[in-house]
């Protein structure tokens, strides 16, 4: 057995998404912080037309839209058409309210939004006492009436159910219709015994040894694919996987969008996968893990005759989220570390016979092909043999058949000669 360990720390983070731009410092450490919504390539939208109970649209309705876990709330207006879009809403639940001066209220409670949603919602609202409210409850599943982009969203808990080995979301790419679910090692590898044949080298791997990606979509290159985290590109630029793999717990969700894109994907022909990370919320919010193999869980190769070799892994970390200012500014952050140690078999090795040993290989003599190459190698031959230089010449056999000569091929019957 060869013992070798490896060791590794899987992106340990700390992300924080508020509206308000100001500098915070907390115990968890010096926070960048970012002003605004998130990235329009990560996020959803809802929108629609408000009418009356006739079908008449209403100018100037306010169209409330609050974000259930963070309080966020975000308003805008009905146009003179009667519709309102809210754009760029991050992914989560939301409650909808819309008001207008001698009418009743509308609400829808519990919209869920996933990434690159696009949701219409047209509310009706009758006259009557603005006190008074008509509340929807939201359906679980909705058609997008606006977006013709096909794929699908992998949540959350969808993907910590999963026993994963590794615990990477790319071995969950292939959930999805069109999308391979092997690489054919052509143009870009998915583990470490993976080379790549054409150039014969190994490609870099990501987040210490997980899979980058390099899936075929709708039968395009698997280098065609693009990559987003919580809307940055995270593209590996040498064969156009994903470059980072985050802490399989720190996701909420990603999305596969395998055809119809939007014109903001131009630049691939084969699948976008946006992924999107937990964020915090105005209650505290994580967990811990740990996920273990060892030498007792494995079985023992048929060749490990004096037993099996060592092999202990641990993933362990956790999350952590919450508020800093409720409803204005939170925080979140992940850690996971990777602790393997392995006992490699070396398996059934050839080794030489006693004849072999001295030096006859008469039992070989079909693989004593070939002769000679270059004077160089020749005269070390002949000083190796006979002590001096030009016995042995070049294109010389090293043997052919009944030769017992050692002036005419290298090995005389296919024995190294004493000498």
């Amino acid at each position: 057995m060869i013992p070798h360990s490896i060791h590794e720390t899987i992106r340990p983070s700390l992300a924080t998404n508020f509206r308000p731009c100001r500098p915070v410092l907390s115990a968890l450490g010096v926070l960048l912080l970012a002003c605004g919504v998130a990235v329009a390539g990560i996020t959803a939208s809802i929108s629609g037309t408000v009418k009356d109970s006739t079908g008449a649209v209403l100018v100037g309705a306010s169209v409330t839209v609050t974000n259930v876990a963070t309080g966020i709330v975000q308003t805008v207006y009905s146009n003179g058409e009667g519709a309102y879009t809210l754009p760029a809403l991050p992914p989560g639940t939301y409650d909808l309210e819309v008001r207008q001066k001698g009418f009743k209220a509308f609400k829808k409670t519990a919209i869920g939004l996933h990434v690159n949603d696009a949701l219409t919602v047209d509310p009706l609202l009758p006259v009557g006492d603005v006190a008074e409210v008509v509340t929807v409850a939201a359906d679980a599943l909705h058609a997008e009436t606006i977006s013709t982009q096909l794929g699908e969203v992998i949540k959350d808990k969808e993907m910590t159910s999963v026993p994963l080995n590794g615990r990477s979301y790319t071995d969950l790419l292939a959930l999805q219709p069109g999308v391979s679910n092997t690489n054919s090692n052509i143009g870009g590898g998915s583990s470490v015994l993976n080379i790549f044949q054409s150039g014969g080298f190994q490609l870099p791997q990501v987040s210490g040894d997980q899979n980058p990606g390099n899936l075929s979509v709708n039968g395009m290159r698997e280098s065609a694919n693009g990559y987003l985290l919580n809307g940055v590109s995270v593209q590996e630029y040498g064969y156009s996987g994903t470059a980072v793999v985050p802490n399989l717990d720190s996701l909420a969700e990603f999305r596969i969008i395998t055809n119809n894109f939007d014109a903001a994907y131009g630049n691939f022909s084969g699948g976008q996968i946006n992924v999107v990370t937990k964020a915090g919320t105005n209650q505290i919010h994580g967990n811990v893990f740990e996920f273990f193999r060892n030498t007792s869980l494995d079985a023992a190769n048929y060749f490990d005759r004096n037993g099996r070799g060592p092999w202990h892994q641990n993933q362990f970390g956790g999350t952590v989220g919450g508020p800093i200012i409720k409803s204005k500014v939170f925080f979140f952050g992940d850690y996971q570390e990777n602790r393997r140690n392995v006992g490699v078999s070396t398996g059934a090795i050839t080794v030489p016979t006693s004849l072999e040993r001295g030096g006859d290989f008469s039992s070989l003599t079909g693989s004593l092909s070939g002769t000679v190459q270059g004077s160089a190698w020749a005269d070390t031959l002949s000083m190796r043999e006979f002590g001096g230089t030009g016995m042995i010449h070049p294109g010389e056999s090293y043997y052919s058949a009944g030769c017992t000569d050692p002036t005419v091929c290298v090995f005389p019957n296919g024995k190294c000669p004493r000498s």
